[in-house]
């Protein structure tokens, strides 16, 4: 393979392929591009792509978009676009990274304020519960 399809080849294509036999059967092709330790190293690269997308998805959209339209965030040129997981290159990787960059940011940020709105309910409960213990010592039923 030469340089040119390395960085233009879809990622999924590296991954497994079921392929129809002469008999009608199914075989699960592990590489379906070829054997050795640099198809491996793409089948893993391309599992780990999907993984940390999983991960780092956080806004109802991207979920949709991912769940239904198989599309997935990349930043290019400071612009968030949604492109099919499925045709993602080698190439892209660099806008796939930056795109990593700005999801890890944007899910620390969503746990922050998760966080912090946890702990205002749980304030506000306590303090819910508090009232309602004053009103019974008053009542003398505490």
């Amino acid at each position: 393979m030469s340089k040119a399809d390395w960085l233009n080849t879809p990622m999924e294509d590296f991954f497994s392929k079921y392929e129809k036999q002469e008999d009608g059967t199914y075989i699960d092709r592990l590489y379906p591009l070829g054997e050795g330790e640099a198809y491996r190293l793409l089948v893993v690269l391309r599992f780990q792509i999907e993984t940390a997308y999983e991960n780092l998805l956080i806004e109802e959209d991207d979920f949709g978009r991912w769940d239904y339209q198989g599309e997935v965030p990349v930043i290019r040129g400071g612009q968030r676009t949604y492109e099919a997981f499925d045709g993602l290159t080698l190439g892209d990787l660099p806008a796939i990274l930056d795109t990593f960059m700005v999801l890890q940011e944007e899910k620390a940020r969503w746990e922050q304020a998760e966080a912090q709105r946890k702990h205002d309910e749980r304030k506000a409960r306590r303090r819910e519960l508090d009232r309602e213990r004053r009103k019974l010592k008053k009542l003398g039923e505490w």
